[in-house]
């Protein structure tokens, strides 16, 4: 026994060695559909042809043959069971692409193998087992099946260890199991081949295919595929709903000498319709709800045909459309219902009405909450701010539609409604920090950046715009596939964390004051998406085949950023970009009403305060077959989202400045609240010469959009041009500059001028200066303890603060000063008794700028009440740099004269009284390293007398609450009772009132929870 035991045991080990070691001899096919002068199979099991920057040499042995007579190319490789060894990207598998002609365009995943990892560029897999299985066909990526008893085919490679057991062929078709003669099986090409056993049904099958080699070892493949086949068939794809009224039904007959079809829609409307060489089509109106549509008619035999049904529902409007609008009385405001709608005949004179009123709003208006009535006059607010309200809309069906609007009291007790073109306060006086997740944090997610708001609200920053976060095509990374390559709409990407993780962070953003605005895509969708992947399938049957551009524009009229180019399967993209990103066709009223759909999804789910549209160009060019326009995609979807919430804000990846683009903007009809700036990005701020004092006069004549020494082109009141210095597509500033210190003037501009102030994160501590790598410095995991940062982060935090402080730096009024100095810029910022002037030297030395204030007269450049007055005591309150001083106008003019620092800035309010800018004492500058767990501190002092201070740790943002017990229990002081965020707090705790005693102080931080003693000794 003990012998045998001992030969089983060696042969058991050798029979594992050999299995360890088995391979297999698989040959890779691939049938182009152009012309290719050559074909390379790079792969993991070639370390990838050894390719540089995605181009294979000349040469290369992953080359594959060509057969003359099919055109088909091919390569065999040996592989090992269970895929590589290690260093393989998917487990079991061996990855791999085909590349034409060895250039970095040329690369494709293999066309007939469903099996692509998404999460890396869609390579192709091969699972190798023993037997392998390639190529089951037919499969999702084949094509339809036009024939009810197609032919199922498969390579299965033996291994080497084990032949394939032809007995064991077996096939699953939907539910059904079939046994497979081996006679279909050809070893000498290891091709299977066989009828399908029985007529297959229309629509989408399963199919799976089992086998075994002669040791037993049985392995499996599964497919599924699309049949659409039958003596007669409507090829549209339905199971839809639709908001166009009808369609052009499209179908094909097998017997081509049938002329005539009867096309019946919901079982009892029947019309008939030619048929010529087997084609026929009818131009079907819907009816609202259900419809069903069966082709018939009668063969060359006199047999009836029928075709399996299309079905599709017709989505009809029937809600009203609420409407508050407002009118003043003298002291009163009156809010009216009575011009909303319903789409149905006699319908609106039957709407009945539900009242709303925001509690938050700046003061109580009593006499709107709960109110049916259609018309309600309440007393003019007295206090200043933006009053919102709420309205529902019912017929008499139920049908509901609920919208708000709101009016604002201004300072100076004037009331103003909103327009379509109006936006907000918050964005009017917005200072935008841009956000990407992938650089943001070290952790790269969304529960990371949550920690940092807090760092964000301190800077003086209010509208966060985040780069986008919804699940792409692979994941995010911080060189060229920032988040734009998106596939699913809905879904934030994993990598970046879950939904809520994201509405977590804009409920925290909100808590603290700010607005978050999400980077979408309106120009475009991944070539992976699954209306792409629907449309390349169906091709002009999908449903989805009118959701994108199909031809390329010829109209003279049409002048994109980039030209355009088409794949071979007949998508239309932006040369400029990638043929992963495709053009989404928004003249299609279904594809606009989806896209729709999700923008409203976000706001309404997310709570989102609006879009940074990425290539807003494009949609914009396109419209109107190429002459352009904002009827398809600017106009709609503002209506839409104003709709719901009138505050929100759009700002466009678009020329904002220079004649022609008004046309983006509210104020002539387009659909933004802000636009690019260009022109000075690239013409002013980025190729400023500080060899050359010429630039200063050039950088203000694209400040002023050509306008000399005051404002040229102004697009609009509401025109928010955007003005920055870096962003995620373009280089560092402090990197262009070469130095932190160049930056500092440029940046008081960008938040001094007309337009709104943009800063890209990291740009406040310099980030990208030493950095060679163009996407390390642009898109790297930012040190927020750059060597910038002690310079930069206290230069942008006042500077933010000033912008959001101060409405005289939020106008469109804009006058240059004279400062007698080439290198010092000056202007001011009129605005009635606190006037913005701001001076700006571009030196690398001391500067001296000699400036006239005029505040009477028929020019002036600083506005008063009534003029300003000659001998009264002024203020130059230099909020930049913490100090005032006091002057007095002279024939209404002021004369001074500033000394600024090399690169110094100087940001005065004018005012006749005292004026000091609040700026939180400190700022958790960027390294903010988040605690790994939450903790509480011993206090210091212990004893003391009477107060002492109590630190602790968050490690997530989460309620807290902090209390003080005497040693019977009972509470004598409560802390803090609020949510906070992640890192280190301090509270203070005073015991004035108190005994001398022990103590007790407990923290509750979700979860955790710790109490410690201390000692009050007086």
């Amino acid at each position: 026994m003990h012998k045998i035991f001992l030969i089983s045991t060696a042969a058991f080990l050798i029979a594992s060695s050999l299995y360890a070691q088995d391979s297999v001899d698989v040959t890779f096919y691939f049938k182009p559909t152009d012309n290719p002068t050559v074909v390379y199979l790079p792969g993991e099991f070639n370390n990838w042809a050894n390719n540089n920057q995605g181009v294979i040499a000349p040469g290369s042995p992953t080359a594959m043959t060509k057969d003359a007579g099919t055109g088909i190319w091919s390569k065999t490789y040996r592989l090992k069971v269970e895929g590589p060894q290690s260093g393989g990207g998917v487990a079991g598998a061996y990855q791999y692409k085909i590349n034409e002609n060895g250039t970095s365009n040329g690369w494709l995943p293999d066309p007939l193998n469903p099996y692509q990892n998404s999460a890396d560029n869609n390579n192709s897999m091969l699972y190798v087992k023993s037997p392998t299985v390639f190529h089951f066909l037919p499969n999702s990526k084949s094509g339809i099946v036009s024939s009810q008893q197609p032919v199922i085919s498969a390579y299965i490679f033996p291994s080497l260890a084990s032949a394939v057991d032809t007995s064991s062929f077996m096939v699953q078709i939907d539910a059904v199991l079939y046994k497979i003669a081996g006679a279909a099986y050809n070893p000498a090409t290891n091709f299977l081949s066989f009828l399908s056993p029985i007529s297959l049904q229309n629509g989408t099958r399963t199919m799976k295919l089992s086998v075994k080699n002669l040791a037993g070892n049985l392995i499996s493949d599964s497919t599924s595929f699309v049949v659409e086949a039958g003596a007669i068939q409507i090829l549209n794809q339905g199971g839809h709903v639709t908001v166009k009224p009808g369609t052009t039904i499209l179908g094909v007959v097998e017997d081509t000498s049938v002329h005539n079809v009867e096309i019946v829609q919901n079982g009892t409307d029947t019309i008939g319709v030619p048929a010529n060489d087997g084609n026929f089509s009818f131009s079907a109106s819907y009816t609202e709800g259900l419809n069903t549509f069966v082709a018939v008619a009668k063969d060359s035999s006199g047999a009836t045909i029928v075709s399996s049904p299309f079905t599709i529902t017709y989505l009809v409007n029937h809600s009203p459309n609420a409407v508050i609008s407002f009118s003043s009385n003298g002291n009163s405001i009156t809010l009216f219902a009575g011009n909303s709608t319903d789409p149905d005949p006699g319908e609106s004179a039957l709407l009945t009405f539900a009242w709303g009123v925001d509690p938050s709003n700046p003061s109580v208006v009593n006499g709107v909450q709960g109110s049916t009535s259609s018309s309600i006059t309440v007393p003019r607010p007295s206090k200043p701010g933006e009053y919102y309200f709420s309205l529902i809309a019912t017929d008499s069906s139920g049908n509901k539609d609920t919208t708000r609007s709101y009016f604002t009291i201004d300072t100076n007790d004037s009331v103003t409604f909103p327009t379509y073109a109006s936006n907000p306060l918050w964005a009017k006086m917005g200072r935008i920090y841009e956000i990407f997740f992938n650089s943001f944090t070290p952790q790269q997610t969304i529960n990371a950046a949550t920690q940092k708001l807090d760092y964000l609200q301190e800077m003086g920053f209010n509208i966060i715009w985040v780069m986008p976060v919804m699940k792409n095509n692979q994941p995010i990374d911080n060189s060229s596939g920032t988040g734009y390559n998106i596939v699913d709409f809905y879904t934030v990407a994993p990598q970046y964390g879950t939904n809520a993780d994201f509405k977590d962070f804009v409920d925290r953003a909100h808590q603290l004051g700010m607005k978050v605005i999400l980077d979408v895509t309106p120009n475009q969708t991944s070539y992976n998406h699954p209306f792409v992947n629907d449309a390349r399938l169906f091709k002009t049957y999908s449903f989805y085949w009118g959701f994108y551009q199909h031809q390329l524009i010829t109209n003279s009229n049409y002048h994109p950023n980039f030209s355009e180019s088409i794949t071979s399967d007949g998508f239309v993209y932006y040369s400029g970009f990638s043929d992963q990103l495709l053009n989404y066709n928004w003249s299609d009223l279904d594809s606009r009403t989806y896209m729709e759909g999700v923008y409203k999804w976000w706001v309404q789910q997310m709570g989102l305060d609006g879009y940074r549209f990425d290539s807003y160009w494009g949609p914009h060019d396109r419209a109107d077959n190429g002459n352009g326009g904002e009827n398809e995609m600017g106009t709609p979807t503002r209506t839409l989202l104003k709709h719901i919430k009138p505050d929100i804000f759009f700002l466009g990846e678009t020329a904002g400045t220079g004649t022609g683009t008004e046309v983006n903007y509210a104020d002539d009809g387009g659909g933004l609240d802000a636009a690019y700036d260009w022109n000075m990005l690239h013409n002013a701020v980025q190729s400023f010469n500080f060899g050359s004092s010429s630039s200063v006069s050039n950088l203000n004549n694209y400040v002023t959009n050509g306008g000399g020494a005051s404002m040229g082109f102004t697009p609009g009141p509401n025109a928010l041009f955007m003005r920055g210095m870096e962003n995620h597509d373009e280089d560092r500033i402090a990197y262009t500059y070469g130095s932190y210190a160049k930056t500092m003037p440029m940046g008081t501009v960008i938040f001094t001028i007309p337009g709104i102030p943009m800063l890209y994160s990291g740009q406040e501590v310099g980030w990208g200066l030493g950095i060679s790598d163009f996407d390390q410095r642009r898109r790297g995991v930012i040190d927020w303890n750059s060597a910038g940062k002690s310079l930069l982060t206290p230069h942008y935090q006042r500077l933010a603060w000033i912008r959001a402080t101060f409405a005289g730096f939020s106008t469109q009024t804009f006058d240059e000063l004279s400062t007698g100095n080439g290198w010092v810029y000056g202007y001011t910022r009129p605005y009635v008794d606190q006037n913005g002037i701001a001076l700006e030297n571009f030196g690398g030395s001391p500067a001296t700028a000699s400036i006239t204030l005029v505040g009477s007269g028929n020019s002036p450049n600083v506005y008063f009440a009534g003029g300003a007055v000659d001998g009264k005591t002024y203020y130059m309150n230099d909020v930049y740099n913490d100090s005032s001083s006091a002057v007095t106008f002279s024939g209404g003019s002021l004369n001074l004269s500033v000394t600024l620092p090399a690169y110094g800035s100087a940001v005065y309010v004018l005012s006749d009284s005292l004026i000091n800018l609040a700026v939180p004492t400190s700022v958790r500058t960027g390294d903010l390293n988040i605690p790994e767990r939450c903790t509480l501190e011993q206090n210091y002092p212990n004893p003391f007398n009477p107060t002492t201070v109590i630190g602790y740790q968050l490690s997530v943002v989460t309620h807290v609450t902090l209390k003080v017990y005497d040693v019977l229990g009972r509470s004598v002081a409560t802390l803090v009772n609020e949510k906070q965020g992640a890192g280190t707090h301090v509270a203070t705790f005073d015991g004035s009132r108190l005994s001398s005693g022990v103590y007790f102080y407990r923290l509750q931080a979700g979860a955790f929870t710790d109490v410690k003693k201390l000692m009050l000794m007086k």
